[in-house]
């Protein structure tokens, strides 16, 4: 009876949906099973919109207040975010699992799949939208089973038995699918429209011109009956063929006979296809075909139709001809339209706008530059945009008072691309969104526009597009990238704001991720044109409002979600900031990296069935602190990524922090000191460098390594005089030139020089060879640049190579046993991708801290023990910090903490407290430099106050333990 009362009372504790939520998770569970087994399986898509409402309404915290139980409502219907009207194959049976209205999903983590019973329990118990089912098809190559809901779309040309004449059909096909799966489901569907001639088999024909469109490729078979193509491999997957949306395929047919053959192409048709464009071309004004009239220049260089013959004869004969991109004459409305490229006083120019705008090409070669009317075809220029910024600008005033034409014009341009899923397909269509992004007086109309036209144009570009555009934005001066940079990054604070404020929780609509996706995306356009072309200070890209965006947990919401991210697990999946780690606050990427630091510890503690915390503890000799660290950090069986315990030999004390910081601060000491000889003084003793000459044990630059992890893990700031290109170099950054400057102004002030000289001779007088030269205590080395580079001279023709290969000698070659040992001892405890959030420059900051602060920040922090704030004492104290130059506030920092290093997020981010210490006493100013704390005593008068602190900041050596 007891045992029955139990169960019945942890039944009443699961809650009501807890049957649904064991029912999704077991579905989980056999899903995942299901993809190690080979064969074939149906799965139903369900809206990722539908399962995180559901998981709202259902999985919630027994503990939550009523107000929020009380908001929850039940989740949409099922797909109501992946359903569109039109059906593309209308032929196919209603039941089938090809006749779907599925949208085309972008993104992995636009739908979930689920078991079939999963599907039906929704079905159930909310409203429904009919299923999108898929089908799991073995993919022999990969070895697993996949589910591939995103779908290709064809142009299907057949020769109806019917009523014998060519037809085309649209058609759209899972992007993985099997070649054989897709021929049986069209033997299929066809066999119901011609009942009741039998269909045997169906095969698939590629034509060789791939850019023909359907009625050029009938009128060649309807002449023939033949296909002057191939048939695809039955072992072929469909993405293999699509190079993009709506190509068009010829389906074939056995009944008694095939239907068509293969027509056997002879070098006379191929001689006359390709005469016929050389000599005449297409008459477009762009053109992909290399040997179109358009673009091979025959005429312009003085040929005769003769010569142009026989080149095109050899051209044949080498098989050099690109026949999958042979033009085609197609007539436009837009084939007597000439580009926008000036003011026409008798003409309206949104209107004449509007008309172009119907060809995206010819919109992309508008807005030139000194547009010359004679010039012939406009070649795209890589590096050079050639834009007519006040004709743009110009265009844009008039259309920010015709915001309806705006948004005309765009949807002329790209809307097409994004209902047919296709890409941009050539740099002309590439300059027009260009051009569009250039209309900065309407950009936030262009951004807000809802269907996310332009913003879904970004978000399909692939990465040479994006570096393309990223070259063309160098192009703009500090004010117009600053415009630019500013409207976006608006845009995105805009978006933070509204889904921080979701009802629900951010980001639940994939409308709303898919648009912070394309924000993004153009972001990072402009940030990586600025890295290419400095205009911006990079910290006016860090946006803020990133670590507010969930209301709570914003560090463990991000955390999980740059988890899933990493590891592809889509189904809980949303949107990462840390995709941009660049536009992250770097206060906020060290709580990442903190947790991501503590998840690491209790999965180690986990698979060792610990359950305490672990520690690195260690114990050391003052006077032996190098050779007692480095043997006990090599025989620890504790993880390093675990919190690090000091203990000094015959020193009594618990480290709370000032120990560690001591050990810290001795050791880095000894270490780097140039008595020890691994590193060097670099730029008049600014920096130390790896002292190429070392011959200390390979252990000690490793050990340094490990240092500079455990100082991060541990929050240690470190007092050592590394330059940032050491820690870029940690980071696997590329290293400059510019990088130099740290080093070696002497020689990077040389190179520039050396770069400006026009005369040859006065580069032969500096006697310069493609050898290098190095100082190690007053001791000359010598190096070759490149083999024998002691005998090749520097001249204006190769002093560029000269400059990078001497910079990589300087920075790489020459240190890199050194620095490759450091490197590994940085990586046995530093590891994972929360490294990866920060840049070489970041690291260092984490590491060693700021370089500059204001005390006013620490002033402002400050909590009071004893005292108040506003007392005329406390006041005087501050007065009397502000007053101290630089080192002697430094010493101040010292005295209270144990490190005069800032850590991030400057003085404002620390814990500090002024406790008072006594009254009219003569004890000196102490401090728990463990826990910054201040112990001060309220002295009789403001001059003994001076006295004291001055005593006590002029002996401030070593930590205190009270």
């Amino acid at each position: 009876m007891m045992i029955q009362n139990l169960l019945q009372l942890l039944q009443q504790q699961e809650g009501p949906f807890s049957q649904e939520l064991n029912q999704y998770e077991d579905g989980r569970r056999r899903i995942e099973k299901s993809l190690k087994e080979k064969g074939g399986m149906e799965y139903y898509l369900i809206s990722k919109k539908f399962i995180k409402e559901w998981k709202y309404y259902v999985d919630y915290d027994e503990e939550m207040d009523e107000f929020q139980k009380e908001t929850r409502q039940k989740p949409n219907k099922i797909n109501s975010d992946l359903i569109q009207e039109a059906k593309i194959f209308k032929y196919i049976p209603e039941d089938h699992i090809y006749n779907s209205t599925i949208r085309y999903l972008e993104n992995e983590w636009d739908y979930e799949y689920v078991m079939k019973d999963v599907y039906e329990n929704f079905k159930t118990n909310y409203q429904s939208i009919e299923p999108q089912i898929r089908v799991g098809f073995y993919n022999e190559n990969l070895k697993k089973k996949q589910i591939f809901p995103n779908l290709a779309r064809f142009t299907l040309i057949y020769w109806s038995p019917i009523d014998n004449k060519l037809q085309i059909v649209k058609a759209q096909v899972d992007h993985n699918s099997e070649i054989k799966a897709w021929t049986n489901l069209l033997r299929d569907t066809f066999q119901e429209m011609f009942k009741p001639r039998q269909i045997k088999n169906v095969r698939i024909w590629s034509p060789r011109h791939k850019t023909f469109k359907a009625d050029l490729l009938i009128q060649q078979i309807q002449k023939t009956k033949q296909v002057d193509g191939d048939i695809l491999s039955d072992n072929m997957m469909v993405f293999q063929i699509q190079s993009q949306r709506d190509n068009c395929l010829i389906v074939d047919f056995e009944m008694n006979d095939w239907q068509l053959s293969k027509f056997e192409k002879t070098m006379e048709y191929d001689y006359k296809l390709l005469i016929e464009k050389a000599l005449q071309g297409c008459g477009k004004k762009f053109c992909e075909f290399p040997q179109c009239k358009q673009n091979n220049g025959y005429f312009e260089l003085g040929l005769g139709e003769e010569d142009i013959q026989g080149i095109c004869q050899v051209l044949i004969e080498n098989e050099e001809v690109k026949w999958e991109l042979i033009c085609s004459k197609e007539k436009t409305i837009t084939d007597n339209f000439q580009p926008f490229y000036q003011k026409e006083v008798n003409k309206d120019l949104v209107q004449e706008l509007l008309k172009i705008s119907n060809s995206l090409e010819l919109f992309g070669i508008s807005f030139v530059e000194n547009f010359n009317k004679t010039q012939g075809i406009y070649k795209v220029d890589l590096e050079n945009p050639e834009v007519n910024f006040k004709l743009i600008q110009d265009t844009a005033n008039l259309l920010n008072q015709q915001k309806e034409n705006l948004i005309q014009i765009i949807k002329n341009l790209f809307q097409k691309k994004v209902l047919d899923i296709e890409q941009l397909t050539n740099l002309n269509q590439l300059r027009a969104l260009y051009l569009i992004l250039q209309f900065r007086n309407c950009l936030n109309v262009i951004l807000e526009e809802k269907t996310q036209i332009v913003l879904t144009i970004i978000r399909r570009l692939n990465q040479q597009q994006l570096t393309q555009l990223s070259k063309w934005f160098r192009k703009l001066d500090k004010s117009e990238l600053k415009q630019l940079q500013q409207i976006i990054k608006n845009q995105i604070e805009q978006q933070i704001n509204i889904q921080g404020n979701a009802p629900i929780r951010p980001l639940l609509e994939i409308d709303d991720i898919q648009r912070m996706k394309g924000l993004f995306e153009l972001y990072s356009v402009i940030y990586k044109s600025n890295l290419r072309n400095p205009r911006i200070q990079a910290s006016e890209f860090i946006i803020n409002s990133i670590q507010y965006f969930y209301k709570m947990d914003a560090d463990r919401e991000e955390f999980t979600q740059f988890q899933m991210f990493n590891q592809k697990i889509w189904r809980n999946y949303s949107f990462t900031f840390c995709q941009y780690p660049w536009a992250m606050p770097i206060e906020f990427k060290y709580k990442l990296l903190y947790i991501e630091c503590k998840v690491k510890q209790y999965d180690q503690r986990r698979r060792t069935f610990g359950f305490l915390p672990q520690y690195v503890s260690l114990t050391v000799e003052r006077d032996n602190i190098i050779e007692s660290a480095i043997k006990q950090l090599q025989q620890t069986s504790v993880s390093l990524k675990n919190p690090l315990k000091v203990q000094f030999v015959n020193e009594q004390g618990v480290d709370e922090g000032g120990p560690k910081r001591e050990f810290f601060r001795l050791i880095m000491e000894k270490l780097v000191t140039p008595d020890y000889g691994m590193f060097i003084p670099k730029n008049n003793d600014t920096v130390f460098w790896f002292n190429p000459q070392s011959f200390e044990m390979p252990i000690y630059y490793s050990l340094i390594g490990k240092l500079l992890g455990l100082s991060l893990y541990n929050s240690v700031l470190l007092d050592v005089r590394f330059p940032t290109v050491l820690f870029k170099k940690l980071r696997g950054e590329k290293v400059k030139e510019e990088d130099m400057k740290e080093l070696d102004m002497e020689t990077y002030t040389g190179f520039q020089f050396l770069r400006e000289q026009t005369d040859p001779k006065i580069i032969e007088s500096l006697s310069l060879t493609f050898n290098a030269t190095y100082k190690v205590w007053d001791e000359n080395y010598y190096e070759d640049l490149k083999p024998n580079g002691f005998q090749i001279d520097v001249t204006i023709e190769n002093r560029e190579e000269y400059i990078r290969l001497y910079t990589d000698w300087y920075l790489n070659k020459l240190v890199q046993k050194q620095f490759e040992l450091m490197r590994d001892g940085f990586k046995t405890v530093v590891d994972g991708d929360g490294i990866k959030l920060f840049s070489g420059e970041e690291l260092q900051q984490l590491i060693i801290g700021l370089p500059t602060f204001d005390m006013k920040d620490l002033e402002t922090s400050t909590k009071y023990d004893g005292y108040e704030n506003n007392s005329e004492y406390i006041k005087y104290f501050w007065n009397l910090i502000h007053s101290l130059n630089v080192e002697m506030q430094k010493r101040f920092l010292f005295f209270c903490t144990g490190s005069d290093r800032i850590p991030v997020g400057g003085l404002k981010s620390m814990k500090f407290v002024i406790q008072k210490h006594g009254e009219d006493t003569e004890q000196l100013p102490s401090a728990h430099t463990c826990f910054n704390v201040l112990l001060l005593p309220q002295y009789k008068n403001k001059e003994t106050l001076k006295e004291k602190l001055k005593i006590s900041l002029d002996n401030a050596e070593g930590f205190g333990l009270m």
